[in-house]
C-alpha cells in the first residue's frame, strides 16, 4: 500500500498533521511517500492507494493550483478508479472551478473538479464547530477560514451538518464527496477527532486491523459530541 503525503511544508496548517500520524500508526506497513516542492507529485507517475493534503493559507492556493494544474487528467482519472483522496481545510478551494478573491480583486482557475466556486473574504474570518451527518455516523470538527464555497453540492456533498452551517452560511450541506475523494473544510487532527470515520475510511484502504487507541478515540468522541450538541449555536459555524 502506497499512501502519498503530498506537500506537508505547504498544507500542514492546524494541526492537520495528526491526520497523518494516526495513519502511519494505523498503517506501519505501508509505504509513506512525503513530496515537497519543488518535485512533482509522486501520483503523476506512479500508483497511489490514497493521496492526503491538509489545510493551506489563501495566499499559497495559485502555487498548489500551478503543481497539480499539469496533473489533472491524472486525479480525475485517479478519481474514477477509485483512488482514496482525503482533502481537509481550505485545501478544497483548489478543486473548485475559480477562485475568487474579493479582496484583492483577483480571479483564478482552480482545477475544476466540481461546479462550485470558492470566495476569499480577508475581512470575514469565519469559524466555529459543526456537527454533520455522514452514513450512519456523525462526524464532528471545527472551521477557521476566510474562504466559502458557492453553488449547489446537495448532490454531492460529504455530509448534511446537523448543527453548524455547510459550505458557505446559507448552506446545509458541507464538504464534497466525489466516489473516493473526500473533501471538508473541516481542520485540524479531523481523523482522531472521529474514530468510527477513520476506520470507514481505511476500510476503504482494504484495511480491517486494529486502530491503536481506538476506544479510547471513541470514548473522547462521545465525549466531545455530547458536549458540542448542548452547546449554544453561537458555538457553530455560521
Amino acid at each position: 500500500m502506497i499512501i502519498e503525503i503530498l506537500y506537508p511544508g505547504l498544507c500542514g496548517l492546524y494541526g492537520d498533521a495528526g491526520n497523518v500520524l494516526l495513519l502511519r500508526r494505523c498503517l506501519p506497513e505501508a509505504e509513506f511517500i512525503v513530496t515537497e516542492l519543488p518535485d512533482p507529485p509522486y501520483f503523476a507517475e506512479n500508483h497511489v492507494d490514497m493521496v492526503y493534503l491538509g489545510s493551506m493559507s489563501e495566499k499559497m492556493q495559485p502555487l498548489l493550483i500551478s503543481r497539480l494544474m499539469p496533473c489533472k487528467d491524472r486525479i480525475t482519472h485517479m478519481i474514477n478508479a477509485g483512488i482514496l483522496f482525503l482533502v481537509t481545510g481550505n485545501t478544497l478551494d483548489v478543486f473548485s472551478r475559480e477562485i475568487e478573491n474579493v479582496t484583492a480583486g483577483k480571479k483564478f482557475p482552480g482545477l475544476g473538479l466540481f461546479d462550485l466556486t470558492a470566495r476569499i473574504d480577508l475581512f470575514d474570518r469565519r469559524s466555529g464547530n459543526v456537527i454533520g451527518e455522514f452514513e450512519d455516523m456523525e462526524i464532528i470538527g471545527s472551521k477557521a477560514q476566510f474562504s466559502t464555497l458557492h453553488g449547489d453540492n446537495s448532490g454531492f456533498a460529504l455530509m448534511k451538518t446537523l448543527r453548524g452551517a455547510g459550505i458557505n452560511g446559507k448552506s446545509q450541506y458541507e464538504g464534497v464527496r466525489i466516489h473516493n475523494f473526500f473533501g471538508t473544510y473541516l481542520l485540524g487532527p479531523l481523523l482522531v477527532l472521529n474514530p468510527q470515520f477513520t476506520k470507514y475510511l481505511l476500510h476503504l484502504l482494504e484495511y480491517d486491523g486494529e486502530i491503536p487507541c481506538y476506544e479510547d478515540m471513541l470514548k473522547a468522541y462521545r465525549i466531545r459530541l455530547a458536549q458540542l450538541k448542548a452547546c449554544k449555536d453561537g458555538a457553530f459555524y455560521k
